[in-house]
């Protein structure tokens, strides 16, 4: 085969690689779309069974409303969404470290929701671009360590952990 066939042969391959690379990227994005819609709709679920607003219902009615609810549960937890994340071993690390830190604030939550509330704020506080903000160096370095998608799910847990803290200390 000549050298211009050979160019032609590489740059057919090369388009048809990109594009599954493309098309990959594309399914990944949906699933972790899906993933994060299925994880609303359990909370959502979750937040309609511990609402106050059944102690407004007939016990025949809040039976009806659990029963409706769990039916909804059982279907959410026939889906399994799983999207993998690759990481080097120094990613896991900083991740592993990231869990920790985070669940010191779940543990704090219990005794000292003021402190659990300030340690929360302090790691959103690092992950974000302003100047004025101030965080801890430590989460921030583990942060960055971290791969980007972990990142982004690492921002919004600790969003829906000080969503939760402020929804506790308001009961």
């Amino acid at each position: 085969m000549d050298d211009d066939g050979h160019q032609r042969s590489k740059r057919y391959l090369t388009t048809i690689l990109d594009h599954s690379e493309m098309l990959i990227e594309n399914i990944r994005k949906e699933a972790l779309k899906m993933s994060e819609d299925l994880e609303n709709v359990y909370n959502s679920v979750e937040d309609v069974k511990n609402s106050e607003l059944l102690n407004q219902l007939s016990d025949v009615d809040k039976e009806d409303i659990n029963q409706f609810a769990n039916r909804i549960i059982d279907r959410c937890e026939t889906v399994n969404i799983n999207v993998l994340t690759t990481r080097s071993e120094s990613q896991q690390n900083c991740l592993e470290e990231i869990n920790t830190m985070i669940d010191r604030i779940v543990n704090t939550l219990r005794e000292d929701p003021d402190n659990a509330k300030a340690m929360c704020q302090s790691y959103i506080a690092s992950c974000s671009s302003l100047e004025n903000e101030f965080g801890c160096k430590e989460f921030e370095t583990a942060v960055l360590g971290c791969t980007l998608d972990d990142q982004k799910r690492i921002i919004k847990r600790l969003q829906g952990l000080m969503d939760y803290i402020i929804g506790s200390k308001d009961k």
